[in-house]
């Protein structure tokens, strides 16, 4: 029976994609984030887009505020979205949340257990080291490897075969690990999935097709491939794990798929769906995949970012080919308002990035990124 339900990082445009699966479900829908979310606000019919304190610098006010929501609402359901996860999980709200709990959590995001819990399942895993220690960095074989922070988001974080000058910077300790795991060559694919008690209820596979950098992608094409599947039920049902589940990927030249990170929170795969089928997954029905070639985009940054991208690179064509062969992400028939507000949204990022010198796209998990310290 429909219900009313909260989804939370009202910031992301995935956020949006599970709001209107749930609403298309006859469910009441609640967003909420501790930024303005105007791409959230401007949609319409509009959704109750609710303000919450910032969970990273402010968690006491954070869960008082969401269990006074939940109690405001009657909600049935949360579903985290974004790194505010951590912070639901840790809240321990009186109603039913789309996520593992926080020790699982933690296994997962932490790119040095999550290669145990993998091999745990029985997949296979690139050799994977916590460096704790300056000194223990001078041993690596630097043309072999990559580095990156233990708590991390975003792969333009990773360094990927650094030099010996870039890894002298690098100060390691027991409280801000950082991770060496062996490269992998091949190619790149992105998972998400959604799981329940360990069982995989949808999935979607897809390759970047354009991205900023080594940040996440803003076009998406679907692709099928059973290993990399297969790789997500054996994690899944190894863990027992409810909720959003994603990984990015290798497919190596023999066939294999071999995860290299995992982060339990909606990815882009979300943005390949339609109608009803997230909530549905969500809820714990299964739904079938997204066919392969299916194509999405978020127009705003294809404009701003692609756009100067393929004409510096020679790559009108496959641009405009890319556009015209997929479907924006964020706006709708009759709902064209929600790409104004991710550009305002992205606007507000990089104004407050450049106060605090932060890149737009670090200022994007500012309020709600947890890299692994304690919850109080």
């Amino acid at each position: 029976m429909p219900g009313t339900v909260i989804v939370t990082g009202a910031r992301a445009p995935v956020a949006l994609d599970i709001a209107r699966s749930f609403r298309a479900l006859g469910w009441a829908v609640h967003l909420a984030d501790s930024v303005p979310a105007m791409a959230a606000r401007w949609s319409r019919p509009a959704f109750a887009v609710h303000r919450l304190p910032p969970p990273r610098t402010a968690f006491a006010a954070f869960r008082t505020a969401l269990a006074r929501l939940v109690e405001a609402t009657g909600a049935a359901l949360i579903v985290p979205t974004c790194e505010e996860v951590f912070y639901i999980a840790a809240a321990a709200p009186a109603v039913r949340v789309f996520a593992p709990p926080p020790d699982l959590l933690r296994r997962l995001h932490s790119k040095a257990l999550f290669a145990d819990v993998a091999r745990a399942a029985g997949v296979t895993m690139p050799d994977t080291h916590a460096i704790d220690d300056p000194a223990a960095l001078a041993a690596l074989p630097l043309d072999r490897i990559v580095l990156k922070p233990e708590f991390s988001r975003f792969a333009a974080a990773a360094l990927i075969r650094p030099s010996p000058r870039t890894v002298a910077r690098l100060r390691p300790s027991p409280t801000h690990r950082w991770v060496a795991q062996a490269f992998v060559a091949g190619e790149e694919l992105c998972l998400w999935t959604a799981a329940h008690a360990g069982r995989v209820t949808a999935h979607a596979l897809y390759r970047p097709a354009w991205r900023h950098g080594r940040s996440a992608a803003y076009a998406f094409d679907a692709v099928d491939w059973p290993p990399a599947i297969d790789m997500a039920r054996r994690i899944a049902g190894a863990t027992g794990a409810t909720g959003h589940l994603s990984f990015d990927l290798i497919r190596t030249p023999d066939g294999a798929a071999v995860p290299i990170e995992c982060n339990p929170r909606a990815v882009s795969g979300v943005h390949l769906f339609d109608g009803t089928a997230l909530a549905l997954a969500i809820l714990g029905e299964t739904v079938p995949p997204p066919a392969p070639g299916t194509r999405r985009h978020l127009a705003p940054a294809m404009a701003l970012l692609g756009a100067p991208a393929a004409l510096a690179g020679g790559r009108w064509r496959a641009l405009r080919d890319q556009w015209h062969a997929g479907r924006d992400a964020i706006t709708r028939p009759g709902d064209r308002w929600p790409a104004a507000g991710a550009l305002v949204d992205a606007a507000r990022f990089a104004a407050l990035g450049l106060t605090r010198r932060r890149s737009p796209t670090r200022q994007t998990t500012a309020d709600i990124e947890w890299n692994g310290g304690p919850i109080a």
